[in-house]
């Protein structure tokens, strides 16, 4: 449990670090609604502004008079993006996932997702197992559903450091599984992570320890055969 508690930190720290360097310019994206409000405009300047405080009670105020459409969309992202430059993920990741669940038709589904992405993997101490894969899944599903986004090619870069992460976390607990004399247990988590990340790192790690899995239960030709697959995806 503390070795899957601290490599959930780990991943928590490299993804934040990769996601901060693209999403820093998070205030440059806010899409300049027409001027429906001096509340809104005020929040805008203070965003530009860095009174990222202020800002967060001015759109709190103007979503609480309930606007709709568009003006209500830009609010709540700007309220998003406002909290997390305060440090408090849990609330911007709250607020992006409101806007997807109720306005998934939205043009701005692309940096809503984005947002709670990288939310989520800001969360402290560390973002759960859940979390990072719900983080994987908004980015994957932002480079699918949006590859003209601005940010598809961050989500794509990201996507795959999010994952070899996810798969490197797996291999851990399948070597706890292997510790504990689990064979058939260490079997599936392998398999699972062969075809979940196919292109990981961890791939080769995991085709040797269900080698090793298959043997100890006396299945040895799926072991050899385990084992051939290993050899031939090894690099040279």
């Amino acid at each position: 449990m503390t070795l899957c508690r601290s490599a959930n930190r780990l991943v928590a720290l490299a993804l934040l670090a990769v996601l901060a360097a693209g999403c820093s310019p998070f205030g440059k994206n806010l899409r300049s609604a027409p001027p429906e409000g001096a509340l809104y405009e005020e929040s805008m300047e203070l965003i530009q502004s860095r009174r990222y405080e202020a800002a967060a009670a001015r759109l709190a105020e103007l979503l609480r008079a309930e606007p709709q459409g568009e003006r209500r969309i830009e609010a709540t992202l700007a309220l998003a993006y406002s909290q997390l430059q305060l440090d408090r993920p849990k609330e911007a990741a709250q607020l992006a996932t409101q806007l997807i669940e109720e306005h998934t038709g939205t043009e701005r589904m692309d940096y809503a997702l984005y947002l709670r992405a990288h939310a989520l993997l800001a969360l402290r101490p560390a973002p759960s197992a859940a979390q990072v894969r719900q983080a994987a899944e908004d980015l994957g599903r932002l480079r699918q559903g949006y590859p003209d986004s601005q940010y598809a090619e961050r989500a794509k870069e990201t996507l795959a450091k999010v994952e070899e992460r996810l798969a490197d976390n797996e291999l851990q607990a399948a070597r706890l599984q292997w510790q504990r004399n689990q064979p058939v247990a260490v079997v599936n988590r392998c398999r699972y992570i062969i075809e979940r990340y196919p292109d990981s790192a961890a791939v080769g790690g995991a085709l040797e320890m269900m080698a090793g899995a298959y043997r100890q239960l006396g299945l040895n030709e799926l072991a050899d055969s385990t084992r051939a697959i290993r050899k031939g995806s090894a690099p040279p």
